[in-house]
């Protein structure tokens, strides 16, 4: 059976570009954003995210003794993830929870704010907010632009809907790239003499000659980060798709791991407690990364996080396995309880796909590469989103050129 022509790919590229152009241009514009998110983030509310000391050379807590004081304030909240190892000048930001433990839901006399940030030397409670929630003001800005960036600010169903749409991304980058080919490209001599114009942008004869190649040659030139993006989104919003196929390809999936290891009923109050367990899981990072032949970092970020459906802490490290700045892909599971190590997972150099996801994840969110990568994905987020506008312009403009041929025909004078 023979595959379909070039006209049947050209309306399957135009259909998925009108389709995918809100969903592009949005999350283009605020992933130009994104790199910056904790300096935006500290900028917009200065006073509740940084910290200094009361006075000169005052010794600040321990990250889980300020945890300990909050929830002793507070002892409807759940506190189940916290940074070991601080961000110099920034306050301590924990996360909270307010689950009815009868029933698991959230309480409905729980207050307005999960997010607080507090004093590390102090222990004082900095400021509040509810995350995301862009009602409350400026402060909340930066994390209502990334629920925007990879759910539309709409919840799961935003969520799942980001997903399909860096499917029909990923597919669409080869349709769009297989378009820029000269036709019969695979089977005639010269290729790149016939390509080359494809690249360029020529000095613009028209408005449209200009956003025509604006689209051509930037598609192109951008392509390889272009399929990046595209599928480590599918990896971010449509893990049911992602995983069976990293599976496939001898990846490791940490979340399908933990998922299955679900208890009948949450553990809300594991023996070990989280000082017992952030000392027993540094022994057992120390253990389990000696015994394959890696090491530890000190300049990442150490973290503790409690899972009660699962009844299993997660320390996560920078090992020399990590690829990251700030590490804490190297990560260890053990039981709540006994301690028992569970699971190990190291982010690179175990499983090729796994190694994969974590380059593709780690570019997408420039968590490598330093300030030059973090410049060039705010350029690639504004460049995705002038694809996005100069793929509806061009069908715009052909759209209105048919429209304008039938009305001429229309009115041709029939033939005598």
């Amino acid at each position: 059976m023979a595959l379909p022509g070039r006209p049947f790919w050209v309306i399957v590229h135009r259909w998925a570009g009108l389709t995918l152009a809100l969903f592009l241009a949005v999350a283009g514009l605020t992933g130009s954003l994104l790199p910056w998110f904790e300096e935006l983030d500290a900028a917009t509310a200065p006073a509740m995210q940084n910290a200094a000391p009361p006075r000169p050379g005052m010794a600040a807590l321990d990250p889980l003794a300020v945890r300990a004081g909050l929830l002793a304030r507070h002892p409807a909240a759940r506190v189940d993830f916290v940074y070991l190892t601080r961000l110099p000048g920034r306050a301590d930001r924990l996360y909270a929870t307010w689950p009815d433990p009868r029933t698991g839901l959230e309480r409905r006399d729980r207050p307005d704010w999960d997010d607080v940030f507090l004093n590390p030397w102090t222990g004082a409670e900095q400021g509040h907010r509810r995350n995301g929630d862009v009602r409350q003001g400026i402060k909340n800005l930066m994390p209502f632009l990334y629920r925007l960036h990879y759910s539309l600010a709409l919840g799961p169903w935003g969520l799942f809907a980001m997903g399909v749409a860096a499917l029909v991304w990923t597919v669409d980058c080869f349709v769009g790239f297989y378009l820029t080919l000269p036709p019969g490209a695979l089977g005639k001599g010269g290729l790149w003499r016939r390509w080359r114009p494809s690249w360029k942008v020529r000095r613009p004869t028209s408005s449209y000659k200009l956003t025509f190649d604006l689209h051509r040659a930037g598609g192109l030139w951008l392509w390889p980060i272009l399929l990046v993006f595209a599928l480590s989104s599918v990896s971010f919003n449509l893990p049911q798709v992602y995983r069976p196929v990293l599976g496939l390809l001898g990846g490791q999936d940490d979340e399908a791991l933990l998922e299955a290891s679900a208890l009948p009923s949450p553990r809300w109050n594991p023996a070990l407690d989280f000082p017992a367990a952030a000392r027993h899981g540094a022994a057992l990072a120390q253990q389990e990364t000696a015994r394959r032949g890696l090491s530890l970092r000190p300049d990442g970020r150490a973290w503790l996080w409690y899972i009660p459906a699962t009844g299993l802490y997660v320390y996560g490290v920078k090992s020399s396995a990590d690829i990251t700045q700030e590490g804490g892909g190297t990560r260890i599971a053990f039981d709540g309880n006994s301690g028992e190590l569970r699971h190990v997972s190291v982010p690179t150099g175990a499983q090729g796909a796994t190694t994969f996801t974590t380059w593709v994840v780690a570019l997408h969110m420039a968590h490598v590469g330093g300030l030059a990568w973090r410049i060039a994905v705010s350029v690639i987020g504004l460049g995705i989103t002038v694809l996005s506008v100069t793929g509806v312009l061009i069908w715009l403009r052909k759209r209105s050129a048919r429209a304008g041929r039938r009305f001429k025909a229309a009115a041709r004078p029939a033939p005598a």
